[in-house]
Protein backbone atom coordinates (compact mmCIF):
# COMPACT_ATOMS: atom_id res chain seq x y z
CA UNK A 1 0.00 0.00 0.00
CA UNK A 2 1.45 3.31 -0.96
CA UNK A 3 1.64 6.12 1.92
CA UNK A 4 0.74 9.37 0.30
CA UNK A 5 0.47 11.63 3.81
CA UNK A 6 0.99 11.55 7.50
CA UNK A 7 -2.53 10.08 7.44
CA UNK A 8 -1.82 7.11 5.48
CA UNK A 9 1.52 7.02 7.84
CA UNK A 10 -0.60 6.80 10.99
CA UNK A 11 -3.09 4.16 9.47
CA UNK A 12 -0.56 1.84 9.01
CA UNK A 13 -1.56 1.48 12.67
CA UNK A 14 -4.54 -0.36 11.55
CA UNK A 15 -2.96 -2.98 9.91
CA UNK A 16 0.34 -4.16 11.57
CA UNK A 17 1.00 -6.70 8.81
CA UNK A 18 1.05 -5.03 6.05
CA UNK A 19 3.36 -4.16 3.10
CA UNK A 20 3.68 -0.47 2.96
CA UNK A 21 5.97 2.35 0.50
CA UNK A 22 5.97 5.89 1.04
CA UNK A 23 5.20 7.28 -2.24
CA UNK A 24 7.04 10.53 -1.63
CA UNK A 25 8.55 12.86 0.86
CA UNK A 26 5.76 13.27 4.09
CA UNK A 27 5.52 16.30 5.68
CA UNK A 28 4.40 15.63 9.52
CA UNK A 29 4.82 19.11 11.42
CA UNK A 30 1.20 18.88 11.56
CA UNK A 31 1.66 16.23 14.16
CA UNK A 32 2.44 18.73 16.79
CA UNK A 33 -0.95 19.32 17.62
CA UNK A 34 -2.67 15.89 16.73
CA UNK A 35 -3.81 14.57 20.33
CA UNK A 36 -3.81 16.94 22.21
CA UNK A 37 -0.18 18.22 21.82
CA UNK A 38 0.62 14.33 22.56
CA UNK A 39 1.50 14.41 18.54
CA UNK A 40 1.62 11.20 16.18
CA UNK A 41 0.59 7.82 17.43
CA UNK A 42 3.71 5.37 17.18
CA UNK A 43 3.16 2.00 15.21
CA UNK A 44 3.07 -0.94 16.60
CA UNK A 45 3.15 -1.69 20.59
CA UNK A 46 4.64 -4.16 22.99
CA UNK A 47 1.25 -6.72 22.79
CA UNK A 48 0.41 -5.31 19.25
CA UNK A 49 3.53 -5.50 17.41
CA UNK A 50 4.35 -4.07 13.57
CA UNK A 51 5.59 -7.30 11.54
CA UNK A 52 5.36 -5.63 8.26
CA UNK A 53 7.25 -4.03 5.97
CA UNK A 54 7.55 0.07 5.82
CA UNK A 55 9.81 0.51 2.68
CA UNK A 56 10.52 4.52 2.58
CA UNK A 57 11.86 4.18 -0.88
CA UNK A 58 14.39 6.97 0.24
CA UNK A 59 12.05 9.19 0.50
CA UNK A 60 12.21 11.34 4.13
CA UNK A 61 9.24 12.11 6.90
CA UNK A 62 9.88 15.51 8.08
CA UNK A 63 8.64 16.82 11.20
CA UNK A 64 7.41 14.22 12.89
CA UNK A 65 6.20 15.00 16.44
CA UNK A 66 5.74 12.29 19.51
CA UNK A 67 5.41 13.31 22.44
CA UNK A 68 4.36 10.79 24.89
CA UNK A 69 6.55 11.11 27.96
CA UNK A 70 4.42 8.50 30.21
CA UNK A 71 4.93 5.64 27.37
CA UNK A 72 7.00 3.06 26.47
CA UNK A 73 8.35 1.66 22.95
CA UNK A 74 7.86 5.39 21.31
CA UNK A 75 8.64 6.37 17.75
CA UNK A 76 7.96 6.20 14.54
CA UNK A 77 7.43 2.47 15.45
CA UNK A 78 7.03 1.69 18.64
CA UNK A 79 7.71 -2.02 18.87
CA UNK A 80 9.25 -3.20 15.31
CA UNK A 81 8.82 -7.21 14.83
CA UNK A 82 8.84 -6.16 10.81
CA UNK A 83 10.85 -4.85 8.84
CA UNK A 84 12.22 -1.11 8.40
CA UNK A 85 14.44 0.23 5.49
CA UNK A 86 15.05 3.19 3.23
CA UNK A 87 13.66 6.10 5.31
CA UNK A 88 14.86 9.00 6.92
CA UNK A 89 13.14 10.97 9.58
CA UNK A 90 14.36 14.78 9.45
CA UNK A 91 13.62 16.98 12.06
CA UNK A 92 10.82 16.99 14.26
CA UNK A 93 11.01 15.18 18.14
CA UNK A 94 10.26 12.29 19.82
CA UNK A 95 9.89 11.63 23.36
CA UNK A 96 9.31 8.85 25.09
CA UNK A 97 9.84 7.26 28.74
CA UNK A 98 11.70 4.23 27.96
CA UNK A 99 12.34 2.46 24.69
CA UNK A 100 12.45 5.33 22.68
CA UNK A 101 13.90 5.94 19.30
CA UNK A 102 13.38 7.78 16.16
CA UNK A 103 12.89 4.68 14.16
CA UNK A 104 11.99 2.51 16.16
CA UNK A 105 11.40 1.94 20.16
CA UNK A 106 12.20 -1.46 19.91
CA UNK A 107 13.67 -3.57 17.41
CA UNK A 108 13.07 -7.47 17.40
CA UNK A 109 13.61 -7.99 13.18
CA UNK A 110 15.65 -5.88 10.56
CA UNK A 111 16.17 -1.88 10.29
CA UNK A 112 18.31 -1.04 6.95
CA UNK A 113 19.17 2.09 5.17
CA UNK A 114 17.54 4.73 8.00
CA UNK A 115 18.28 7.95 9.51
CA UNK A 116 17.11 10.19 12.17
CA UNK A 117 18.36 13.98 12.64
CA UNK A 118 15.46 14.77 14.90
CA UNK A 119 15.81 14.81 18.80
CA UNK A 120 14.93 12.01 20.59
CA UNK A 121 14.67 11.88 24.30
CA UNK A 122 13.55 9.80 26.90
CA UNK A 123 12.50 10.25 30.59
CA UNK A 124 14.02 6.48 31.73
CA UNK A 125 15.80 4.06 29.78
CA UNK A 126 16.87 2.45 26.29
CA UNK A 127 17.36 6.10 24.09
CA UNK A 128 18.53 6.00 21.13
CA UNK A 129 18.43 8.01 17.41
CA UNK A 130 17.71 5.26 15.35
CA UNK A 131 16.54 2.61 17.91
CA UNK A 132 15.60 2.82 21.49
CA UNK A 133 16.61 -0.94 22.02
CA UNK A 134 17.87 -3.39 19.83
CA UNK A 135 16.99 -6.99 20.65
CA UNK A 136 18.88 -10.04 20.40
CA UNK A 137 19.74 -11.67 16.95
CA UNK A 138 17.94 -8.19 15.11
CA UNK A 139 19.96 -6.14 12.59
CA UNK A 140 20.63 -2.73 12.52
CA UNK A 141 22.63 -2.09 9.08
CA UNK A 142 24.08 1.44 7.62
CA UNK A 143 22.40 3.87 9.84
CA UNK A 144 23.15 6.85 11.25
CA UNK A 145 21.66 9.62 13.83
CA UNK A 146 22.62 13.47 13.84
CA UNK A 147 19.94 14.69 16.17
CA UNK A 148 20.62 14.80 20.10
CA UNK A 149 19.45 12.63 21.93
CA UNK A 150 18.86 12.26 25.55
CA UNK A 151 17.78 10.11 28.44
CA UNK A 152 18.67 8.62 32.02
CA UNK A 153 20.54 5.42 31.20
CA UNK A 154 21.53 3.11 28.11
CA UNK A 155 21.55 6.60 25.82
CA UNK A 156 23.38 5.78 22.60
CA UNK A 157 23.28 8.04 19.60
CA UNK A 158 22.28 5.56 16.69
CA UNK A 159 20.94 2.46 19.64
CA UNK A 160 20.43 2.71 23.34
CA UNK A 161 20.66 -0.72 23.98
CA UNK A 162 22.25 -3.73 21.89
CA UNK A 163 21.61 -7.02 23.22
CA UNK A 164 24.29 -9.73 23.40
CA UNK A 165 24.64 -13.03 24.71
CA UNK A 166 27.78 -15.40 24.54
CA UNK A 167 27.00 -17.25 21.19
CA UNK A 168 24.05 -14.61 20.05
CA UNK A 169 23.97 -10.67 20.08
CA UNK A 170 21.78 -7.91 18.14
CA UNK A 171 24.06 -6.77 14.99
CA UNK A 172 24.50 -2.80 14.63
CA UNK A 173 26.80 -2.40 11.18
CA UNK A 174 28.17 0.36 8.96
CA UNK A 175 26.86 2.81 11.75
CA UNK A 176 27.47 6.55 11.05
CA UNK A 177 27.18 9.17 13.90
Amino acid sequence: MLVNNVYDLQNMDQNLSGRYMLAGDIAASNTSSWDSGNGFSPVGSENNKFTGILDGGSHTINGLHINRSAADYVGLIGYNAGTIQNVGLTGGSIAGQKQVGGVAGYNESTITNAYNTGAVSGSKDYVGGVVGYNGEDNVVNNVYNTGAVSGNDYVGGVAGYNKARAKESGTIDIVHN
